[in-house]
């Protein structure tokens, strides 16, 4: 404990791990956001998350390291890639499974993941990659502290990305479709909006958030395996603090995580990031089940 005694009161310490668990939770913010958005409007548990995460990094190694590709046109061309593995995941696998019983299709997205893990260990072998290095990889001096071109990009980026989805499902009358079929599917039903289509789109955009979010990991992990997949299980606490049906929450929750991560990994010891993370999801389960900014489903009997 003389490491955590010497730095816990340490401001310019404090403010680094800060900035770095912020750029962590921007990537736990894409990750839930695509689990919470599926789960909200299809109500499918994606337990593939964090395959599809591991996916977009290793998109990122044919991209980035393999082809030297640009950073934006790269992550662009990425993102619209996972985005329509995602309409052949709903086409070709959710759309024929409707009707099917919930474990059935839960078993279904853990398919889907391993086999997302053995084309990946095929194409690009069991050897663990270096991380990405198609962002800037200095410092910058900010009060005092260096931080991280990494960290300031991967947060703009991220922000950049989760408000332009934020504002399309806001403002836009395909998201205006999407909340009300996540609300009630019946009536939208009834006013003539179509529920397959609306799936289809959910699944397109969360699978190409995740890949987002997989290449922003990339740049911010040290190395690149099959192991990045765990890091798509921190989309539970982020998306259990905000709200298992709060699409806005997921992306608070998943700050909050990856800040608290940071500082636990910082002052007590990296062993002590996983413990922390999923004791909050423990306790917010215990004590607030509904999250921060969810809500509590309501039915007439």
């Amino acid at each position: 404990m003389t490491i955590f005694a010497s730095t816990f009161f340490d401001l310019s310490v404090n403010f680094q791990l800060v900035v770095s668990g912020l750029a962590l939770g921007a990537i736990y913010s894409v990750v839930a956001l695509g689990f919470v958005l599926v789960e909200k409007s299809t109500a499918v548990l994606n337990l593939a998350v964090g395959e599809f995460l591991m996916l977009g990094s290793y998109f990122g190694v044919a991209f980035f390291m393999e082809r030297q590709t640009n950073f934006f046109i790269g992550t662009f061309v990425i993102t619209m890639i996972m985005a329509l593995f995602g309409l052949v995941i709903h086409y070709g696998i959710m759309r024929p499974m409707v009707g099917q019983g919930f474990f059935a299709i839960v078993l279904a997205t853990i398919g889907i993941a391993t086999v997302i893990r053995a084309v990946v260990q095929i194409r690009f072998g069991p050897l663990e990659k270096g991380n990405l290095t198609a962002l800037p990889t200095g410092t910058m001096e900010v009060a005092g502290t260096n931080i991280r071109w990494v960290d300031i990009i991967v947060m703009l980026v991220v922000a950049a990305s989760v408000g332009a989805f934020l504002a399309f499902y806001s403002l836009t009358r395909t998201g205006l479709h999407m909340r009300a079929v996540a609300s009630n599917i019946e009536a939208a039903a009834g006013v003539g909006i179509d529920p397959d289509r609306m799936y289809a789109v959910t699944w397109a955009m969360a699978i190409g958030i995740a890949g987002l979010g997989g290449v922003m990991l990339g740049h911010f992990t040290p190395s690149i395996n099959p192991a990045l997949a765990a890091i798509g299980l921190r989309a539970f606490p982020a998306a259990a603090i905000g709200g298992f049906t709060s699409v806005g929450g997921s992306i608070i929750g998943g700050l909050i995580v990856g800040v608290i991560e940071m500082l636990a990994g910082g002052h007590l010891g990296t062993k002590w990031r996983e413990p922390v993370a999923f004791g909050i999801l423990f306790a917010v389960l215990i004590f607030k089940p509904t999250g921060l900014f969810g809500q509590k489903d309501i039915e007439r009997i």
